[in-house]
């Protein structure tokens, strides 16, 4: 912003300068090239003339400020009001704002200072020819400083300083040029506006700005992580009055797994969810993709502590879709946790826990009255299983436990968990993992010969790309060609034992 401002303004005074030049030649030339006092009111008729010339020139700052008050005066509060308060404090404290503000008061003073200096044996003559150019840059100003207050107050540059202000604070506080206490303070200040930014943009559907504050935090903690090792103890040890509401307990886990900012930034991820999930159900799974963004990027920079606590984010995520009974929020919200799983094959404990949580939310889901969305988490226990058996993972046997434990009554023999159980059992067969296949088949044990043919007729004609557009639009019964031979040698022996 700043480097387009001095761009704009040093091409309007080049532009000005060369037309205002080339209007002083013509004249000049065509009056005979005169020279000295022929060029000059001074000392003439009292300096009468020159005090008639600084009237107009005072006008002009006076209008200059006018312009200048007026917009700030109306922009700033109104767009503060929208997005957040801090853009006030963020306003007066830029040093552009402050040296063109100061630039015009000092100005309109001093032409009325110089015009009082004037008297009939008295002529200034260079503090009239510095007000004179100090209203032509005045003017000059005017246009690029109207144009950088407009995109001062535009939301991404607003969301964009309130990062800068809070890795500004971090970086203080690495340097020691500020206290942990009041670094902690300031980057909590800043988490909180781009929450708030998030909510308000929320309200009023804007769903363009609340994405950006969305990504917004996962760049902020992507700064801070590059800063994080060159912070001092003292930053880490927070107190009650750093997380107001949470218990001593908690704070505790925070001072020892060193999770200060994480929690902040995290915390204002859960709250746009909440107010997602009623304002723009729409965004629900912008909200869950950058939390996995984030947790594989704490996974990539091996902070254990902050990669367990950005995964445990996901739960709560998942437990407020129950809350708001929300089945397709439940069920972007899963996608993007089998994601997640996908994404950090070198963590088994990981994808353990992934598979527990998921099957423990889908047996919560049903009990909340969202049967459908439940048994659709199938699919994706069934496909954490597959990528952790084919990564090697020591604990893909558990993980293939959990897929296949038993379900509530009725759970087990609905169609879309036979369908999943089928996908897992075809995809061992092929890979000639019989052990494993004779597991999954005593899950699907008590499931009846007309269904297992029905799931079988199903996934053999279902297209790569799902019949809707969805957000993940790979249909999640499709069976990929090479695997249906395997699939349809399960389903005969399934079949001949339940005849």
């Amino acid at each position: 912003m700043r480097r387009d401002f001095v761009k704009l303004v040093l091409t309007l005074f080049a532009v000005f300068f060369t037309l205002f030049s080339a209007e002083f030649l013509l004249e000049w030339v065509r009056l005979g090239r005169p020279l000295g006092a022929a060029m000059s009111f001074a000392g003439v008729g009292g300096n009468a003339k020159l005090v008639d010339l600084l009237s107009p020139v005072a006008r002009a700052y006076n209008n200059i400020l006018a312009m200048l008050l007026a917009t700030i005066g109306i922009a700033i509060p109104l767009t503060a009001n929208m997005h957040t308060p801090k853009l006030i404090e963020m306003f007066l404290r830029d040093r552009l704002n402050q040296a063109v503000l100061g630039f015009g008061a000092f100005s309109a003073a001093n032409v009325i200072f110089v015009d009082y200096l004037i008297g009939p044996a008295f002529t200034p003559i260079w503090a009239i020819r510095v007000t004179v150019l100090g209203v032509l840059v005045g003017w000059t100003l005017l246009i690029p400083y109207f144009f950088y207050v407009m995109r001062f107050v535009d939301p991404s540059n607003i969301l964009l300083r309130l990062q800068q202000r809070a890795l500004a604070a971090v970086d203080g506080v690495g340097r020691g040029h500020l206290s942990p206490e009041a670094g902690r303070e300031a980057a909590r200040q800043s988490c909180e506006q781009i929450g708030t930014l998030i909510l308000k943009s929320l309200d009023r559907a804007d769903r363009g700005v609340a994405v950006e504050g969305i990504w917004g935090i996962k760049q902020l903690l992507d700064g801070y992580q590059a800063r994080k090792g060159r912070l001092p103890p003292g930053w880490f040890r927070v107190e009650r009055r750093d997380f107001v509401g949470l218990s001593q307990e908690a704070i505790d886990f925070i001072n020892a797994d060193r999770t200060v900012l994480e929690m902040m930034a995290l915390g204002q991820l859960r709250v746009a969810f909440r107010q997602a999930l009623a304002k723009a159900p729409d965004l629900v799974s912008t909200i869950a993709d950058a939390v996995r963004k984030i947790t594989v990027a704490e996974a990539a920079r091996g902070d254990e502590p902050a990669l367990r606590l950005a995964a445990r984010h996901f739960n709560n995520l998942l437990r407020e879709t129950i809350r708001a009974r929300a089945p397709l929020a439940f069920y972007e919200v899963l996608h993007e946790y089998r994601r997640l799983a996908d994404e950090v094959p070198d963590r088994p404990e990981l994808a353990l826990v992934i598979a527990r949580r998921v099957a423990g939310y889908a047996d919560e889901a049903r009990r909340a009255g969202m049967p459908g969305v439940a048994e659709l988490a199938a699919f994706d226990l069934a496909h954490i299983a597959e990528r952790a058996l084919a990564a090697g993972s020591p604990r893909a046997d558990e993980v293939l436990e959990v897929a296949l434990a038993p379900l509530e009554a009725g759970a087990a023999t609905s169609l879309p968990v036979v369908k999943a159980r089928l996908l897992l059992g075809g995809w061992l067969v092929q890979e000639g993992r019989e052990e494993a296949a004779a597991r999954v088949e005593r899950a699907l044990a008590g499931v009846p010969a007309a269904l297992l043919v029905r799931a079988e007729v199903e996934l053999l004609a279902a297209e790569p790309a799902f019949f809707e557009v969805t957000d993940r639009q790979a249909t999640l019964d499709y069976v990929p060609p090479e695997r249906r031979a395997a699939l349809r040698q399960l389903v005969e022996r399934l079949v001949a034992r339940a005849t």
